[in-house]
């Protein structure tokens, strides 16, 4: 197998690709949030003479709800009108490469725990918190279809 792929993210599709990759993380983060914030205001009801712990939890509970989205939108504000650079992403019977101008380097096909297509990305996972997200535009129909034969062969590629 030899492909090669050129693309360029734009920041919406980034802020896309990172809710795709973090998604039960955001999830989980949500629900126990939704928890913490239900129980804080029971609480709160419960003793009115005394709603400081309540409240404390409620609180805690609408951070962990919020927070991640806000993570990722300050990351991208922080990024300013700087774009993302032009990528070329190679890949073959060895593994998946990714160079800009500035930097190049790749990771054998061992080292991803599994790959998935979601929400328009190709989501190389390499650990539970990292992975290599190439955009499915970026693939066009036979060379999409070559890769997820191949990954399929090596039992890489998951629903």
């Amino acid at each position: 197998m030899q492909i090669l792929a050129t693309y360029t993210l734009t920041p919406d599709e980034a802020l896309r690709g990172t809710r795709a990759f973090k998604r039960l993380w955001y999830a989980l983060s949500v629900l126990c949030g939704a928890l913490l914030l239900m129980g804080g205001l029971g609480r709160a009801g419960l003793t009115p003479g005394q709603p400081g712990p309540g409240l404390f939890l409620a609180f805690n509970g609408l951070l962990l709800m919020v927070l991640p989205e806000a993570v990722l939108r300050w990351g991208r504000r922080r990024r300013g009108g700087q774009v993302y650079p032009p990528m070329e992403v190679r890949l073959d019977d060895e593994g998946l490469s990714l160079s800009t101008e500035a930097t190049e380097g790749g990771l054998p096909w061992s080292a991803f725990t599994r790959v998935v297509r979601r929400s328009g990305f190709w989501i190389f996972r390499v650990g539970p918190s990292q992975a290599v997200l190439v955009p499915e535009r970026a693939l066009e129909g036979p060379a999409a279809a070559e890769l997820e034969a191949f990954l399929r062969a090596r039992k890489l590629l998951r629903p």
